[in-house]
């Protein structure tokens, strides 16, 4: 991702998330050394810019702080290529497992990570507010 994605990334973000992130917080994800952020492609000019994937390579273990798909591209397989991408990348580098937190009513989201090795190990009581806990998955690499 570069800074000049970011326009098209906040509109997938607040389309696709409660609690977007902002502007700003994409950019300082650009400059975190320890930050990847990475972002899907069309071929086609139709949607230049169809998911990304945010997440921190730190202490052999990769932390996989967002995705999200464009909502007219979502069940295409462009989310399981983004976090594989990240997985590679971890694996690559020496990590040994990788962890993300996801909301607890999301179960559509719980079930995509499962399908991906992902397994829940623990929770995070109010992690997303009052009342909106954080389920833990981790995958080891």
């Amino acid at each position: 991702m570069t800074a000049s994605d970011i326009p098209l990334v906040l509109t997938i973000e607040r389309d696709s998330q409660p609690d977007p992130w902002s502007e700003g917080l994409f950019l300082e994800e650009l400059t975190r050394p320890h930050a990847h952020v990475l972002v899907a492609r069309a071929l086609q000019r139709k949607m230049p810019l169809m998911g990304y994937i945010c997440f921190w390579d730190v202490a052999q273990e990769i932390q996989i702080l967002n995705v999200s798909v464009h909502r007219s591209c979502r069940r295409r397989g462009i989310g399981r290529c983004l976090v594989a991408e990240a997985l590679l990348y971890g694996s690559l580098r020496g990590a040994t497992v990788a962890v993300l937190e996801v909301r607890q009513g999301n179960l559509g989201a719980q079930r995509f990570y499962t399908t991906l090795g992902f397994r829940a190990v623990g929770s995070r009581p109010d992690y997303y507010g009052p009342g909106e806990s954080a389920i833990l998955m981790e995958r080891d690499l």
